[in-house]
């Protein structure tokens, strides 16, 4: 019987759930490689519940209770019924990537047995999904493909081989296009500490010259995105790396998507086309942001003042920023959320964090 480490990640937004995998790997590598393997199958899991999620969302389209809010919530309440799953009985595939990782990095590698790939393949294509129609079993075995493709990943390759691996990426110095054209929202960041991540240190810089606090800027662009979720992007796929939702009207030159979204008129909520500003990095999205703030008089009262996140959401608010009436509220509550701050926890024990402030 493998004994594991108990509730060592049982909450998705635990980012330290990882950190408690490896200090297990210390006393007990056999336990902490079975962790491993049910923290895919829930991503297998996760994967699986979207596919499904996403087959529904036509129906979803004309719904007055329909938002970027209840997807949110929804995403949440997917992500940590995958991981409940998965830490049970699940279904059985945690069982098979651990006798995978066993055979390379366990304790009793001559014990353990050698994985039959023919009956995995063959389990991905005779197992029955129910309530699952054709294109999601092809979406799943492409997933299968991805977790296969990972523990392949896990194997260590000569140090040749990374060299080389390492060189062909820093080698490639393909400018990258601007998205463009007609376009939806779709995800770009996998978490939103993953999306934390890539935006703080950039809100940092732009906050230190508008005179803001970097967690309100990171808060405003969650709001805008559900963390990274609904990311405007053109029908290639490509993202705009829009995280403010600014509009592209006559003084943009720049790349611009069409894209349906989200307005208050007269008090209510309206579905409506319109055009937005696309840029080729993120870098470039928020250096505009920052210039699109800085060159407006009815924003100058927003920033250079040193407002932290429980007051920037409201003066943009009251600038005209956004038609939402709300906007300033649901700033300062994703700049107060554990979801928000478990993040920058995160990132300042790795590197110290600057320009945060507890104002409310």
């Amino acid at each position: 019987m493998i004994q594991t480490q108990p509730q060592s990640a049982q909450i998705y937004t635990d980012l330290n759930a990882l950190q408690g995998i490896r200090s297990l790997g210390k006393d007990d590598k056999n336990a902490a490689l079975m962790e491993v393997a049910k923290q895919f199958e829930s991503m297998f899991l996760n994967m699986m519940m979207s596919s499904m999620r996403d087959a529904n969302k036509v129906f979803e389209e004309d719904s007055m209770f329909n938002s970027p809010e209840t997807d949110f919530y929804r995403k949440m309440y997917d992500d940590q019924m995958a991981l409940s799953l998965s830490g049970q009985q699940g279904m059985g595939l945690s069982q098979v990537i651990y006798r995978q990782l066993m055979s390379s990095y366990g304790d009793n590698n001559n014990e353990a047995k050698e994985l039959d790939q023919g009956k995995l393949f063959d389990r991905r294509t005779r197992s029955p999904l129910p309530m699952v129609s054709p294109s999601h079993v092809t979406a799943l075995n492409a997933t299968m493909d991805a977790v296969d493709a990972e523990l392949h990943q896990l194997r260590p390759r000569p140090q040749a081989a990374v060299t080389a691996s390492e060189h062909s990426v820093a080698a490639d110095t393909t400018p990258l296009v601007a998205a463009s054209g007609s376009g939806n929202k779709g995800q770009q960041f996998a978490t939103p500490a993953e999306f934390v991540a890539a935006l703080y240190p950039l809100a940092e810089k732009v906050g230190a010259e508008l005179g803001v606090e970097p967690k309100a800027i990171v808060a405003q662009a969650a709001l805008e995105t559900g963390w990274g979720k609904y990311m405007i992007s053109d029908d290639q796929g490509r993202n705009s790396f829009n995280f403010f939702g600014i509009k592209a009207d006559s003084r943009w030159q720049g790349e611009r998507v069409d894209v349906v979204t989200h307005e208050y008129r007269d008090g209510l909520a309206v579905k409506e086309r319109a055009p937005f500003r696309s840029y080729s990095s993120m870098e470039e999205g928020v250096r505009d942001y920052a210039d699109f703030l800085q060159g407006a008089e009815r924003y100058q009262q927003a920033i250079g003042q040193n407002l932290g996140a429980g007051h920037y959401g409201y003066a943009l608010q009251q600038a005209g920023y956004a038609t939402d009436p709300q906007y300033g509220a649901k700033i300062q509550r994703i700049s107060q959320s554990t979801t928000l701050n478990s993040a920058l926890e995160q990132l300042r024990s790795s590197a110290p964090l600057t320009g945060d402030r507890n104002d409310g």
